[in-house]
């Protein structure tokens, strides 16, 4: 019988770097606790919290309606789905699952400083700046080698974005950022430096006004009417603008460095899940009832319903209802939820992180007149 502990140390590090290649992070870690012999042939991710090779990147963190010490996780690469079990987070207010698979955290007592878990290794990054207090719609992504923790806050239409070692977030905030256009550029660069590695500020070079001169020709049509809604999405590499029509969608491929934009007829095996706080691209063929070159969203009238749209064959179904709250008491589908029904929830449904932090401070202030009068 092989003995599988004397395994020599580059063929245990090809197999971690499979695993690696593939974002199977929870495998790498099992691969670890083999044996003490395959520890020592291979990082310790919790050594190296900085390290890229073992951040998640194709991740994404589910809601339920039911929450516990355990979360659902999802890789878009792979259709596999996982559940972690991570007791940590008793000790923190959850602010959102950022994109690729990590998971942001405010410390529970003021002035709540940021933290971003990794929930497969268990490695946590510090962050010295606190979580700004007036979020409520957020989306989140952790960009470069420091990181730097980027916040998209979707009501205020604010961008915010420390390093570990910032005392507060940087804020960018300005009126034409809700505009649809200028949003979408923004973000684009934000995807852009999560990309290409680069510091977030120069991607905010482009001013916003030859941001509008750059797409408006191909995009004039789209914004004559009131009613449509545009939507960013990473995908394979690419950088897509999702545009919902009354009628239809049309989806346009963007080249962050140049601005241009161009059609996209075809998605290949990916399918889009587009909504109001997030996106997320995943390979179809990966997932038993998904279907290629399609566009996922949710519709809110008469009832909260997925659409699907074919670019094939420019059709719009409706494939069910939608997960349309993390109340059970006020939940109007049941369990147990499709595979599309959870990544169709995390596009459009977020916490309310702002009122979470308020009901920290309101139970730390009344512990403390406690504590007072006691004395």
């Amino acid at each position: 019988m092989a003995d599988w502990s004397s395994l020599p140390a580059h063929l245990v590090n090809r197999i971690a770097d499979r695993l690696l290649a593939t974002d199977e992070l929870d495998y790498y870690m099992d691969l670890r606790a083999v044996c003490r012999g395959w520890r020592s042939s291979t990082t310790d991710p919790k050594s190296r919290p900085l390290d890229p090779r073992f951040r998640p990147h194709q991740w994404a963190m589910l809601h339920e309606v039911h929450q516990s010490d355990e979360r659902l996780f999802v890789n878009a690469g792979t259709g596999r789905f996982v559940r972690r079990y991570l007791p940590l987070l008793r000790r923190y207010i959850v602010v959102a699952g950022a994109a690729g698979g990590s998971v942001v955290l405010a410390e529970r007592t003021a002035p709540h400083a940021a933290r971003v878990l990794n929930p497969f290794t268990g490695a946590m990054i510090s962050f010295d700046a606190p979580v700004p207090p007036n979020l409520w719609q957020v989306a989140a992504h952790v960009i470069g080698s420091s990181p730097t923790l980027v916040l998209l806050c979707k009501d205020s239409c604010t961008i915010y974005w420390a390093d570990p070692c910032s005392g507060s977030f940087m804020e960018h905030n300005e009126g034409r950022f809700a505009r649809p256009l200028v949003r979408l550029a923004l973000e684009s660069r934000v995807y852009a430096a999560a990309r290409e590695g680069g510091p977030l500020v120069l991607f905010f070079v482009p001013d916003a006004s030859k941001v509008l001169d750059i797409a408006a020709k191909l995009l004039a049509e789209y914004f004559s009417g009131g009613n449509q809604r545009f939507f960013l999405v990473e995908s394979g590499g690419e950088i897509l603008i999702v545009v919902k029509l009354i009628h239809g969608v049309v989806v346009f491929k963007i080249d962050t460095g140049t601005g241009q934009l161009e059609l996209v007829k075809n998605l290949g095996s990916r399918a889009l899940f587009v909504g109001d706080c997030r996106c997320l691209s995943v390979d179809a063929d990966k997932f038993a009832s998904v279907e290629a070159n399609c566009v996922y969203y949710v519709v809110e009238e008469p009832w909260f319903d997925v659409c699907v749209y074919s670019l094939s064959d420019k059709t719009e179904v409706r494939a069910g209802g939608a997960i349309d709250s993390l109340n059970p008491i006020t939940l109007s589908v049941d369990p147990p939820f499709s595979e599309v029904q959870l990544l169709c929830c995390y596009t459009f449904m977020v916490q309310e992180v702002f009122a979470m932090l308020l009901v920290d401070e309101l139970i730390e202030r009344n512990r403390s007149m406690m504590l007072w009068n006691l004395e």
